[in-house]
């Protein structure tokens, strides 16, 4: 209905009706009114639009913002999570180098241990040889170099050196031998086999009449490290 319709005055004349004029005013204001309302109509949609559409945007931003401020704080934790982490590998890293230096440490004190061990069994085992090796009474073999006897004079048959003794060995006819060096060059061998302590006790009692057997022997074991 637009106001051309409103505002008609082609009714029919009817008897004891209405004032035209009375009801052609109440059109009037009718039609005014509807002009009124048809020119709010559009504007009204438009700010409802824009309010919508403002509030549309407002949910997107605080959505998005919301959306940013989880992600920091999910990236955040995570790094924290990584150093964290990367911290307690680095503890691990630094007990494993410190446990390696100990061992290194004890394996380079043994080596230098078991190298002065060496040493001084070998230095025992040559000061041995040369006691059993040695005759009483006879000048080193140095000496022995330095002081040769005079030629015999012509004509005359050279005298045949008598053999150096032997070693002292246990004697075969039940008697027990004296010569501490030999026992102890027995026991010596005896260790370095692998033969225990009281075995070796044993042997050097039944053959050999020292005076601290004990004391040799815990000389003996401790050179061969037994």
């Amino acid at each position: 209905m637009d106001r051309e319709e409103i505002e008609r005055q082609d009714f029919p004349a009817a008897r004891r009706g209405y004032d035209p004029a009375a009801v052609e005013a109440h059109l009037r204001r009718v039609a005014d009114e509807f002009d009124a309302v048809a020119r709010q109509r559009p504007g009204s949609l438009a700010e409802g639009a824009s309010t919508q559409v403002r509030a549309i945007l407002e949910a997107a931003e605080t959505s998005a913002r919301q959306l940013r401020d989880d992600a920091g704080r999910e990236a955040s934790d995570h790094v924290e999570r990584v150093e964290d982490a990367a911290q307690a590998m680095l503890g691990k890293l630094d007990g494993l180098q410190t446990e390696l230096d100990r061992l290194l440490a004890g394996l380079k004190a043994t080596a230098e241990t078991l190298t002065a061990s060496l040493e001084e069994l070998s230095r025992d085992v040559g000061t041995l040889g040369a006691s059993v090796g040695a005759v009483p009474g006879e000048p080193p073999a140095d000496e022995k170099t330095t002081h040769e006897p005079p030629a015999p004079p012509a004509g005359e048959a050279t005298p045949a050196e008598p053999p150096a003794p032997a070693p002292a060995a246990p004697p075969s006819n039940g008697a027990r031998s004296d010569d501490e060096p030999g026992a102890r060059l027995v026991a010596l061998n005896m260790a370095l086999e692998g033969t225990p302590r009281d075995e070796t006790a044993r042997f050097l009692d039944e053959h050999y009449a020292l005076p601290d057997l004990d004391g040799l022997l815990d000389d003996v074991y401790a050179s061969a490290g037994r």
